[in-house]
């Protein structure tokens, strides 16, 4: 018990600095990768990074919404879905940037998407393991899914992309990341196809099937020939290696209907 009650006042004292929930999942596989990793030998480093990150992936956020989409209308503000939200690492942060004006969460886990419901008090719905069963009751300004495609094989990447244009509104965005060529040096220096892609079956979800969610790297070429396939899609933005200093960064602009 006293364990338990220390790990509850080192996460609050974590948390306390951003105004966020303190509140940790035990089945969180994020908190569980970070507090089993050696750069965080101690829970105390664990917690601070886990909440640090969190409201640095929101700034980043809202830094891209203020480029693409606020620009000099300052008194604009922004729905946004978090696509494969897990269990709220970064949701928490979404609703403390400016430029939102609504979050919506959704995860595959069922326990998740209570978790943000009933602990984070947010909205979130749950997913579907095939891209195709994928439904939307609105559209969004922003559609946000951060580490999603680094982990898609080749026989999904494109539809999960096609899936989730389709839940922004004209003029919104879509913004993604991917494993790039930086990243490649953290995944054992793999060999890509023809194409600039590479797919194993395995992750850090055991409880997903590895063939639909493993770990992925995907070149600029290859993305871009996928949105080059997908009518509605405009590359907005592209940054290699924005995202924790490896994955690669892609804004995409929805221009028109999506059949």
């Amino acid at each position: 018990m006293d364990r338990e009650v220390n790990l509850d006042s080192i996460r609050a004292d974590a948390a306390r600095p951003y105004n966020v929930s303190p509140d940790v999942h035990a089945e969180d596989m994020i908190w569980r990768f970070i507090s089993n990793h050696r750069n965080y030998p101690t829970v105390e480093l664990a917690a601070r990074y886990y909440f640090s990150d969190g409201a640095e992936s929101a700034r980043n956020l809202d830094a891209i919404i203020r480029r693409h989409l606020i620009r000099n209308d300052s008194d604009r503000r922004v729905s946004v879905f978090e696509f494969a939200s897990g269990y709220g690492m970064v949701t928490r942060h979404l609703t403390q940037i400016p430029t939102q004006t609504k979050v919506v969460a959704c995860d595959i886990h069922p326990e998740a998407v209570e978790f943000i419901r009933h602990r984070l008090g947010q909205q979130a719905v749950i997913s579907q393991h095939a891209p195709e069963e994928v439904t939307f009751d609105e559209l969004f300004d922003v559609v946000f899914a951060l580490s999603f495609f680094s982990h898609m094989p080749e026989a999904t990447f494109a539809k999960w992309l096609k899936t989730l244009l389709r839940a922004v509104k004209p003029n919104g965005i879509l913004v993604f990341t991917t494993h790039g060529l930086i990243s490649r040096q953290y995944l054992g220096n793999v060999t890509l196809s023809d194409e600039g892609f590479w797919f194993r079956p395995s992750s850090e979800q055991a409880d997903l099937d590895p063939n639909e969610y493993g770990s992925s790297l995907a070149t600029p070429r290859f993305v871009i020939n996928r949105l080059n396939d997908l009518p509605g899609a405009s590359l907005a933005e592209f940054q290699r290696g924005f995202w924790w200093g490896h994955q690669d960064l892609y804004v995409v602009t929805r221009v028109e209907d999506i059949e």
